[in-house]
């Protein structure tokens, strides 16, 4: 209305100062008038301004973002003679089409007047009477209302003598669905009648429908109706969905002009059909809001009622705000539960949020100092990431007024208990229940929040501290402290995800800014027991650690003002500046014992290092000093010992690295290089020397020594490089790599010696003159390698073989990913051997391979001798699952029934090793006295093991001999199956043989050699004889090198009996004493280690308290045989095979002290004292 009578002033203005005025200036005098803050109006094509129709081409309307409201056709058809007479009629005003893109953006809400003013209606200079106001097309942009709209607007306006009506249609066109506001409504200034009737509504799927989410979008009504005198005025309001009413009631509006003015409002009604069927058990069918509020007329505020209430929800309360905005009082009550009991899911928020039953209260009295109180109870808390069994929420505090602004403070606090997030990392790390709380103070007009006393509590952990939030309204600045304490970091392993220990707390104090990214402040960090799941790590943390940083960010960059961190054996410093502009930083590190790295290390190590520059150019230096080194490999740790000093000047530029100096060196090596750098190229130079290549390769004593150059000509890298040693070590790699080292064309040629292979073979050795020249193309891969590789008079030698081959000529020719090789090789023992095939490079090795024997000889001392020949292939994998197949003939063997004394054990004690050297660790690494096995062995994984298809072929002189056996087999066996499940079938048989016991001989009734699972082979061999209507058998049955002898009869007697009536064809009872030596003999040359057995129980028939078969100073066998007398008085009894006897007596004194005498059938006495201490 404003506008209009500014439009109309503007006009009559011109009427009576037409001849000077024009057009061009009334439009700039009106966009100027109807311009402002934030609203910049635009005029085009102002005409007829001193005519009674005037007209506007176009009007605009825009604000910092753009135009957002365009006006066309503008058209006023008005009568100028009636302004002398003080009425501004108005036949017509009307545009042809007004488009609103999108809603202004408003800027920020002005307070309002804390004064109350009275209703009238305005009091013009002239009456108004505008008969039409018309558009023929309103077009709303989707933004607007959600959806495009189209319509027009028809409404007229009459205001004269304090009295005025209006009128106005607003309809929908187009397609869309119908809709249509109506509007009638007068007022008279002197009756202070208002009359008003308001509908609006659309058919289904409407704008409203659509913005308020209604199921169904419904068609929609609303309508306002009202009549009487405005101190009393009081409106029907209801709300009607598909012709239904949903909700109704009344609003009055009471009070007169300059007093207080109340409002009254009671609505009701069953919202069920406008919500979502998830919402209705909330609101349920009947839903209320009673409000009685009341505003004085200098603007204090009084709500004397409110209350909603809906099925799950109760609220009411009552209050007074005072003018200035103010709580004076406040009583707020609610709750929210189901009448059912069952949880309630709240209609707000995009997470469905259910809870049990909660209760909420708000009291507060400021006008007699008691302050306010809250307190919030939730039970049930239920949500997708979380649900809490019971949240405790409370508060106190006060609200009042200063002279430099009113202030807020309190105390809040929070209780959490059956806390359990759906993320099992936060869970483990959260724990069952938390609590916590702060104190806040906030003044207006000072920009600062400060939170004190803050702290949170849960299972195990803690965090307290204090924070001042300063700038709310300019740059943000928070400044405080912080502490965070953990017993058991382990909790957090999950959520940090890899594993953590120990306990610590951490500490931060300083200041940042949010929007300057200004940082001040310090950091500490405790721990005991620290571990982050990297075992080098958890051993150097595993006592007391401490960190520190000191850390400030401006606008100069960052300084790290200091870095410390301390633990048993590790220290760490740094400090410096970092600058977009250049950087200077220094740190050290110190290892005082490498142990804590690894128990296997020994040896002190320190580290310090700078960096000078920006990251396109920048100088960085490396010292450092190790003393002692030793890392549990005996190779390194002969190359390691004494004191190493390392040192590098490098020039970082453009991104790459120049090495200006660089050094590594101990008493046994130096290694050092150098390099320059320009635009195109750059140049490394590196020399090394080892001063005894002996310390690796024992047989290879003096010094190794490499040098070359290195060259990157940005297309890669051009490589030259020789090394030199003894033992004709001589060779040369030259080519070039590529510049992402992934391929390659390079030269290596040269002679060396095999036994550079025994660090990765041990405990197999190998020498020998090696000679190679091979060419490496394409990536770095065994497929790209070709060239040949030769060896001459070489030696392998391997712990677990009884023999050594020697004289091996070999022959390898490399190409496309194989190796052709061709070997002959005698052995030690005897017999040559010949393999022929190829290898695979890479894993697993695939091989065809002939191996040849030529009369080798096999032995095992202990167990077995022969000689071999035959064919034999070994096709697949080498390394696991290949087939072993062919077939060997034995053309003479000889397998020997291992004999030892009864005493013996066969096992070494186990011995605890503490403090092991290294070397000495290797040493029984290598010969197999450590569960890992040989070093150098495998990998430590499982082998698939090979198959076999074998063949052993002999028929005869298959010789078994010992403990009185000679027999002679023959025959032949398969081995099937792999080698860790061997399956034999077939067996070497008895040809002829014999059993000879003190001179008895015993033909063989039987004798069988087998393998059963092992190569360890299994004999059963029989004897029987026949006396007195008595057979007895002797049985030896077992392993080779273990076996069993048995004496069994028909009819059945005890072994001993059974044996003397196979010797002396006589019971027991019935034989001398010499025969009993004979007898005890006889069994110790079945029976080997028997043990007690046949043994024992003679020693005890005959009283005896030892009972040996030995071994006489001429190799002559004795049997002796010992008893106590006494308790101190000890005989012995020694008959040698000869016949000669010998009694020794042993009369201990006391202990220490001993008397010891002999007499012999020969004459030979002696005797003696014997005095003996143990220290």
């Amino acid at each position: 209305m404003r506008r209009i009578l500014l439009i109309a002033a503007v006009l009559a203005a011109g009427t009576a100062q037409a001849q000077d005025s024009d057009e061009g200036y009334l439009a700039a005098f009106l966009q100027d008038s109807l311009s402002g803050a934030g609203r910049q109006v635009t005029i085009t094509g102002f005409a007829g301004a001193l005519s009674s129709r005037a007209t506007i081409q176009t009007l605009t309307i825009a604000d910092d973002a753009g135009v957002w409201l365009t006006v066309e056709g503008v058209t006023l058809n008005w009568s100028r003679s009636s302004l002398l007479s003080g009425a501004l009629e108005v036949s017509e005003l009307s545009a042809t089409g007004i488009t609103m893109t999108r809603m202004p953006d408003t800027g920020g809400a002005s307070v309002p007047s804390p004064e109350a003013s009275g209703f009238s209606l305005p009091e013009l200079p002239v009456s108004i009477d505008i008969g039409q106001i018309a558009v023929e097309r309103i077009s709303l942009g989707e933004a607007v209302l959600g959806q495009a709209v189209e319509g027009n607007l028809d409404a007229a306006l009459r205001l004269a003598d304090g009295a005025g009506s209006a009128t106005l249609d607003l309809i929908r066109l187009g397609d869309g669905p119908q809709g249509e506001i109506s509007l009638a409504a007068t007022y008279d200034n002197t009756s202070r009648q208002l009359n008003l009737d308001l509908t609006a509504g659309e058919a289904a799927g409407g704008i409203v429908a659509g913005l308020l989410g209604i199921p169904g979008n419904p068609a929609t009504e609303f309508r306002l109706q009202g009549a009487g005198p405005i101190e009393e005025f009081a409106a029907d309001v209801s709300l009607a969905t598909d012709g239904e009413n949903r909700l109704s009631g009344k609003v009055t509006l009471m009070g007169e002009d300059g007093a207080d003015y109340r409002l009254q409002a009671d609505v009701a009604g069953n919202l069920a059909p406008l919500l979502l069927p998830k919402h209705v058990a909330f609101f349920g069918d009947h839903v209320s809001l009673s409000l009685d509020a009341q505003r004085s007329d200098i603007g204090r505020i009084t709500l004397n009622r409110f209350a909603v209430r809906a099925q799950s929800l109760a609220l009411e309360g009552t209050g007074v705000i005072a003018a200035d905005g103010l709580p004076e009082e406040i009583s707020l009550t609610g709750s929210l539960a189901s009448p059912d009991g069952f949880p309630v899911l709240l209609p707000f928020g995009d997470t469905p949020t259910r809870i049990d039953k909660a209760d909420f209260q708000l009291d507060a009295r400021m006008s007699d100092g008691t302050g306010w109180t809250a307190e919030v109870q939730v039970l049930g808390l239920d949500r997708d990431e979380l649900s809490v069994d019971r949240l405790s929420l409370a508060g106190s505090g006060r609200i009042g007024r200063t002279p430099a602004g009113n202030s807020l403070g309190g105390t809040l606090t929070f209780d959490a208990t059956g806390l359990l997030p759906a993320d099992a990392a936060l869970a483990a790390a959260l724990g069952p229940s938390l609590a916590g709380g702060l104190k806040l103070h906030f003044l207006e007009g000072s920009g600062a929040v400060r939170l004190s006393d803050m702290r949170l509590t849960g299972d195990g952990f803690a965090a307290a501290g204090a924070l001042q939030i300063e700038g709310l309204s300019t740059a943000l600045r928070t400044t405080g402290k912080l502490e965070v304490t953990a017993d058991d970091l382990s909790r957090f392993a999950a959520l940090a995800g890899r594993p953590l220990g120990g306990s610590g707390t951490i500490r931060l104090t300083g200041t940042a800014g949010g929007l300057s990214g200004l940082l001040d402040g310090i950091a500490e960090v405790s721990a005991r027991g620290l571990q982050v799941g990297i075992p080098q790590m958890d051993r150097l943390l595993a006592g007391d650690s401490q960190a520190t940083l000191s850390v400030l960010r401006d606008e100069t960059g960052t300084t790290i003002r200091s870095f410390d961190l301390t633990a048993d054996a590790l220290s760490a410093k740094g400090d410096g500046v970092i600058s977009s502009t250049g950087s200077d930083l220094r740190a050290s590190v110190i290892l005082s014992d490498l142990g804590a790295l690894d128990p296997r290390y020994r040896g002190a190590a320190n580290l310090e290092a700078g960096f000078k520059g920006t990251v396109g150019l920048a100088d960085i230096t490396v010292s450092g000093t190790a003393n002692g080194l030793r890392l549990g490999n005996p190779s390194a740790d002969r190359l390691l010992a004494g004191e190493s000093l390392l040192s590098a000047n490098l020039r970082l530029l453009a991104g790459r690295l120049r090495v200006d100096a660089a050094r590594l060196a101990n008493p046994q090596f130096v290694i050092s290089a150098e390099g320059d750098i320009t635009e195109t190229t750059r140049n490394l130079t590196i020399d090394a020397r080892l001063a005894n290549l002996g310390l690796l390769i024992p047989d290879l004593q003096g010094p190794l020594t490499l040098a070359g150059q290195v060259t990157d000509d940005g297309a890669g890298y051009v490589l030259d490089i020789t090394g030199r040693g003894p033992g004709q070590v001589d060779g040369r790699i030259a080519g070039r790599v590529a510049a992402n080292f992934a391929s390659g064309d390079l030269a290596i040629t040269g002679t060396g010696q095999a036994g550079l292979a025994n660090l990765f073979i041990a405990p197999r050795a190998i020498d020998g003159p090696v000679r190679y020249d091979l060419r490496l193309v394409g990536p770095f891969q065994a497929s790209s390698l070709s060239g040949r590789v030769t060896l001459a008079g070489g030696r392998l030698s391997d712990p677990g073989l009884g023999f050594a081959l020697e004289r091996i000529e070999a022959l390898a020719d490399l190409q496309g990913g194989q190796a052709r090789l061709s070997a002959t090789s005698r052995l030690s023992s005897g017999g040559t051997l010949r393999i022929d095939g190829q290898i695979g490079l890479s894993p697993p090795f695939q091989s065809q391979l002939a191996v040849t024997l030529d009369r080798v000889r096999l032995s095992d001392p202990e167990l077995y001798e022969g000689i071999a020949s035959g064919s034999i292939r070994v096709d697949g994998p080498l390394a696991g699952g290949a087939t072993i197949s062919g077939s060997a003939l034995l053309s003479e063997a000889q397998l020997r029934v291992p004999e030892s004394g009864f005493d013996a054990t066969g096992a070494l004690l186990e011995v605890t090793h503490v403090n092991e050297p290294a070397d000495v660790r290797a040493t029984r690494a290598r010969a197999g006295l450590i569960g890992g096995g040989a070093e150098g062995s495998g990998t430590g994984r499982a082998r698939t093991p090979f198959r076999l298809d074998l063949t052993i072929s002999a028929p005869s002189r298959i010789f078994v001999r010992g403990r009185g056996i000679d027999a002679e087999l023959g025959g032949a066996i398969r081995l099937l199956g792999t080698t860790d499940a061997i399956i034999p079938s077939g067996a070497f048989g008895l040809i002829r043989g014999r059993l000879d016991i003190l001179g008895k001989r015993l033909v063989l009734s039987q004798a069988d050699l087998q393998l059963e699972g092992s190569f360890v082979p299994t004999l059963l061999i029989s004897a029987s004889s026949e006396s007195d209507g008595i057979v007895s058998f002797v049985t030896v049955e077992g392993p080779a090198d273990a076996p069993e002898v048995s004496f069994t009869s028909v009819p059945s007697l005890p072994q001993e009996e059974v044996l003397a009536r196979l010797l002396f064809g006589r019971g027991l009872e019935n034989i001398s004493a010499f025969q009993a030596a004979q007898l005890a003999s006889a069994v110790a040359t079945l029976a080997g280690r028997g043990g007690e057995g046949v043994i024992g129980r003679l020693r005890r028939g005959f009283g005896l308290d030892d009972l040996d078969l030995v071994t006489a100073d001429e190799g002559k066998t004795a049997l002796t045989a010992g008893k106590y007398l006494t308790e101190n008085l000890y005989t012995e009894v020694e008959i040698e095979q000869g016949g000669q006897s010998r009694i020794n007596l042993n009369l201990d004194l006391r202990p220490g002290v001993t008397v010891k005498g002999r007499i012999g059938a020969d004459g030979d006495t002696g005797i003696g004292v014997f005095v003996e201490r143990d220290y």
